[in-house]
């Protein structure tokens, strides 16, 4: 009987430390929520905010870009990366409108003005309820614009969202355009059982302490963004910028980059399409360097596609649009869409 005893207090003590492992490694911390307030944005093109109702009922807040004193050569729409939104690309916006092509931008869900009670700031779905959103937004497109063709734009997780988007939409759009090429990581199987882990037992819109940690969000340090002081500033004092995501948010970004290798995945039905893969020389610790980009090069090839240009620009980082030197990076960037 005391062996039974024992052996009964031994399992107890087991399960308890486990339950208490796990509220260690899980454990809730909740992330910081800013004043959201809308920034002012640069005059210049003429611009309509608008949302569109998503199929499960969340408004996506959107903004069309257009000189109505040109005559529109296509649209362009663009993806936004981790923890921003969509303002932040206003002044590009601007400069596409003065050479003739309509941008639509918008806030990813979790992001910027694209938030309901169901899906509060942070909080991504995972990566097919992500690229519903933006195939509604190209359907959207088309309907208003169905004369002129579409040019996909992904910036940073953006770009992942684009290539994502590619598995079975490669024929809703005619070019695509990747910024702050985000490479495949290693570690994404990984990232992805432990977010898992993490959504089961603490709450998919938990924010997870280690999970916040393994992901690096909520560091202070912008330097890798870009050189130019002004735009940094900026960024420090954005009320709209994220300070991170709950649990089932770093799943997302963890299974959109595993998404990347799964070459079944793709139905390839426009294999010509132009790629173009625009990055900072600087940019290593998101692209991979050059042999990060070739990885991704080599992927897209391996999935069928024929038409792939990758291109650096010396003394750049992240973000080749908020550089010192941005107009080198907008002038390439036009050239691609005017070819």
């Amino acid at each position: 009987m005391k062996n039974k005893h024992k052996k009964g207090l031994l399992s107890f003590g087991l399960v308890g430390a486990g339950i208490g492992l796990t509220y260690f490694l899980f454990r809730n911390e909740a992330v910081e929520i800013k004043n959201q307030t809308k920034p002012k944005i640069q005059e210049g093109a003429y611009k309509r905010d608008l949302f569109l109702v998503s199929s499960d009922g969340l408004p996506l807040a959107l903004t069309i870009t257009q000189d109505v004193k040109q005559r529109p050569k296509a649209v362009v729409q663009i993806i936004h990366g981790i923890l921003e939104h969509k303002n932040r690309y206003q002044d590009f916006a601007n400069y596409l409108a003065e050479n003739g092509y309509i941008v639509v931008t918008s806030d990813n869900r979790g992001h910027g003005e694209s938030v309901n009670e169901q899906f509060p700031l942070g909080h991504m779905p995972g990566i097919e309820r992500m690229i519903e959103d933006q195939v509604n937004i190209t359907d959207f497109i088309q309907k208003q614009y169905p004369e002129l063709p579409v040019y996909l734009y992904g910036h940073s997780f953006g770009s992942i969202l684009a290539r994502n988007y590619l598995q079975q939409h490669d024929d809703k759009i005619e070019k695509l355009l990747l910024t702050g090429t985000v490479c495949y990581q290693n570690l994404a199987p990984l990232g992805i059982n432990l977010a898992q882990f993490a959504n089961r037992y603490v709450g998919e819109k938990s924010h997870s302490w280690l999970i916040k940690k393994l992901s690096g969000f909520g560091s202070k340090d912008y330097d890798w963004l870009t050189h130019d002081k002004e735009q940094l500033e900026k960024v420090a004092n954005d009320p709209l910028m994220l300070e991170g995501y709950d649990n089932i948010g770093v799943y997302t970004i963890w299974q959109g980059d595993y998404e990347l290798k799964q070459i079944e995945k793709y139905a390839c039905k426009n294999p010509t399409l132009p790629i173009f893969s625009l990055s900072g020389s600087e940019d290593d610790k998101i692209t991979g360097g050059v042999k990060g980009l070739a990885d991704t090069q080599k992927t897209l090839e391996k999935i069928g596609y024929t038409n792939i240009t990758m291109e650096e620009i010396l003394n750049m980082r992240h973000e080749i649009l908020n550089e010192v030197e941005r107009q080198k990076a907008y002038q390439q960037i036009l050239a691609f869409f005017e070819a």
